[in-house]
């Protein structure tokens, strides 16, 4: 070793984020299609990003957007659209059920009123003050 290369500092090598989440790698599930159990809770999403192929297809089937305008939108590559709905056009039942669930969900916390206070908290805090 040269004097020079003793004095240069190490390289630092950037971490590889397909093993920084508890040591499990992203699992490829087709081209640009990934998941992974902590990011999502395991949905696919599009390499790279924690957008869903469901948000992409929700956007295409009810918003009635083109892949450019969805790429536009999300600020990705045209090319990540169109992954996502390749994706969808292979294992179209598997994201059809997912969005339904999500429907579900949604209507569930609606009729929750999730995020309202019961009535009976703010007669309390009346009481109190």
């Amino acid at each position: 070793m040269d004097s020079a290369s003793k004095d240069a500092p190490a390289e630092r090598q950037k971490p590889n984020i397909r093993e920084q989440i508890d040591g499990v790698k992203f699992r490829q599930l087709a081209p640009g299609i990934t998941t992974h159990p902590m990011v999502r809770s395991g949905r696919p999403c599009i390499e790279g990003t924690g957008l869903k192929v469901t948000d992409i297809v929700a956007m295409k089937k009810y918003h009635k957007m083109q892949a450019a305008e969805i790429a536009e939108h999300f600020v990705i590559e045209l090319s990540m659209v169109e992954d996502a709905l390749n994706y969808y056009a292979a294992h179209s039942d598997y994201i059809n059920t997912d969005i339904e669930i999500d429907s579900l969900n949604d209507d569930q916390l609606a009729e929750a009123q999730y995020g309202t206070r019961p009535d009976s908290l703010l007669s309390r805090r009346k009481s109190v003050t």
